[in-house]
C-alpha cells in the first residue's frame, strides 16, 4: 500500500469510530522517506475534531438573570467593554504590561450571589466581539453550574471529564456558538470528588492546553467564590489575572478582605463593583472598575 493510500485508510478507520495504531508520519527522521517534504501525503493524515454547535437562546438567558433587562443593556454593553479594555490589554501586552499567562482569567467573588456569572458571560459575549480573539468561557463553578445549565449544557462533558479522563480530547469537549469567536466549555457532569479534580496537576497541565491550541484565545473561567470554596483558591494559582466581584451594598468590607488576602500577594487583581446604582439611573446591574494588584480594593 503507498503512503497516501495508507494515510487516507487511517483517517477512514478515524472518521468511523475505529482506532489503529499511529504509523510514523511520512517524512520524519526515522522513516524511509526522510528529508522528502510530501504536503499532500501529510495533510490527508490530519483528521479535523468536530465540535458540538449550539444556537444561544438569549431570552432563555435573559429571562434566567445572564443578561441585563433590554433597557439596560445600551448602558451595560458599554461599561462591560470598559472592563475588557486592560483585561485584553495586559494578557497581549497591547500598550500596557503583559502579565504572565495574562490570557487565562478567572471571575470570583468573596460569597454567592454577587453576580460573578453574570459579569463572566458579559465579558465573554463582549470580548468575542474583538477581531483578534477567541473567547472560551469555562464554567468552573462545577457546584452550581448556572452558564452551562441555561445553555442546556447541563448533561454535557465538560472540565471535569476532562480532568477525570487524561485521554479526553479537548478540543471535541468545548461546545462552539453561533455567536462569532465564542465557545463553551461546559462544567461537565457531577462527581462526588470534583474539589479534588479541580485542585489536581492535570488542572495545570489543562489550564496550559487550552491556550496552547490557540495563541489568541482568552480563556475566562466562571469560578466558584473564594470563601465558600477551596476550589477558586486553586484555581487563581494557574491563571494570569482575576476579576473579582464585589456586590455593592451587599458584601461586607471584611468579607472583601479575607477573599483579597486568600489571593495572595503580587496579583493582576481587577476589582468590578456589581450591583450599583449610581451610575445607571436606578439599575441595579452598574459596575465600578479599578485595575488593582497585590488584593488592593481598586473598585470606584
Amino acid at each position: 500500500m503507498s503512503l497516501i493510500q495508507d494515510a487516507l485508510e487511517r483517517a477512514k478507520a478515524a472518521r468511523s469510530g475505529e482506532e489503529r495504531e499511529p504509523t510514523q508520519l511520512p517524512g520524519t527522521a526515522g522513516s524511509p522517506d526522510h528529508g522528502r517534504v510530501l504536503p499532500d501525503t501529510i495533510a490527508a493524515t490530519r483528521i479535523k475534531i468536530r465540535r458540538r454547535r449550539i444556537a444561544i437562546d438569549w431570552k432563555t438567558l435573559r429571562d434566567g438573570g445572564l443578561l441585563p433587562p433590554e433597557e439596560d443593556e445600551e448602558v451595560i454593553v458599554r461599561q462591560i467593554r470598559d472592563i475588557k479594555r486592560p483585561l485584553i490589554a495586559h494578557a497581549f501586552g497591547k500598550r500596557a504590561t503583559l502579565v504572565e499567562n495574562g490570557n487565562l482569567i478567572m471571575v470570583t467573588s468573596a460569597l454567592a450571589g454577587e453576580g460573578k456569572t453574570f459579569i463572566s458571560f458579559n465579558l465573554a459575549r463582549s470580548m468575542a466581539e474583538e477581531r483578534d480573539h477567541t473567547i472560551l468561557l469555562v464554567d468552573a463553578d462545577v457546584a452550581k453550574p448556572h452558564t452551562s445549565c441555561l445553555l442546556g449544557l447541563e448533561d454535557a462533558r465538560g472540565l471535569l471529564d476532562l480532568l477525570e479522563n487524561p485521554d479526553e480530547n479537548l478540543e471535541s469537549v468545548i461546545v462552539d456558538t453561533d455567536t462569532r469567536g465564542l465557545s463553551i466549555l461546559p462544567a461537565g457532569k457531577p462527581r462526588p470528588h470534583s474539589t479534588e479534580l479541580l485542585a489536581s496537576s492535570r488542572m495545570e497541565k489543562l489550564t496550559a492546553q487550552l491556550t496552547s491550541a490557540d495563541r489568541g484565545r482568552v480563556v475566562l473561567f466562571d469560578s466558584p467564590p473564594l470563601l465558600q470554596t477551596s476550589e477558586s483558591k486553586v484555581l487563581a494559582e494557574f491563571v494570569g489575572q482575576i476579576v473579582f466581584v464585589v456586590g455593592a451594598g451587599q458584601t461586607p468590607r471584611g468579607a472583601v478582605a479575607e477573599a483579597a488576602i486568600s489571593l495572595g500577594e503580587e496579583r493582576a487583581v481587577n476589582f468590578v463593583l456589581n450591583k450599583s446604582t449610581c451610575n445607571t439611573k436606578g439599575t441595579r446591574y452598574g459596575y465600578g472598575y479599578g485595575y488593582g494588584g497585590s488584593g488592593g480594593y481598586g473598585a470606584q
